[in-house]
């Protein structure tokens, strides 16, 4: 995390789900049932098995996820960091087009409640102490759209002098 000036960033490392470790644990599975095969029917199977394997190593790092926020006067990016090197951008706003900031149980959200849309979740999935998560209520191109996010309080400091009016902290 580093902030100065109208610059800060903030990451943020998302947990393993339970279905990351079922599929996990199937890829694994199938990977060892293929090469048990190839060895007690045919050799040719365990090209097969080869193959499976290589599959997984690159399927494997995919798990591992980063999500990285960067607000930069005024504008806040929303990056997916897979395995530790395939960076994606997922998504821009502008504070201009944000309507309202403010921590995910907040008073100030209850006019968004209402909404049926499925919020973008740049959290880490865990729960507990130093995991404060943050909704973003943005207009977007058709409707408006909600953002889940753990900022740091640089961020939220820098949002809120931004645009003090759509920040809350409680």
């Amino acid at each position: 995390m580093r902030g100065d000036g109208c610059y800060t960033e903030c990451t943020v490392r998302k947990s393993a789900t339970v279905t990351d470790g079922i599929i996990k644990g199937l890829m694994v599975f199938t990977g060892c049932a293929v090469t048990l095969l190839g060895m007690l029917i045919h050799p040719l199977i365990l090209l097969v098995a080869a193959v499976i394997w290589y599959v997984i190593t690159l399927i494997w790092p995919r798990f591992q996820v980063v999500y990285e926020y960067v607000f930069v006067d005024g504008q806040l990016d929303f990056d997916k960091i897979l395995g530790g090197n395939a960076r994606k951008h997922v998504k821009r706003i502008d504070m201009e087009q944000v309507l309202m900031v403010a921590p995910e149980n907040s008073h100030a959200l209850d006019g968004y409640r209402h909404l049926t849309v499925k919020p973008f979740d740049f959290t880490s999935l865990a729960s507990g102490e130093g995991h404060r998560v943050y909704v973003i209520a943005v207009q977007g191109a058709k409707d408006t759209e909600l953002i889940r996010f753990e900022p740091d309080e640089t961020m939220v400091t820098l949002m809120k002098q931004k645009s003090p009016r759509k920040v809350s902290e409680y």
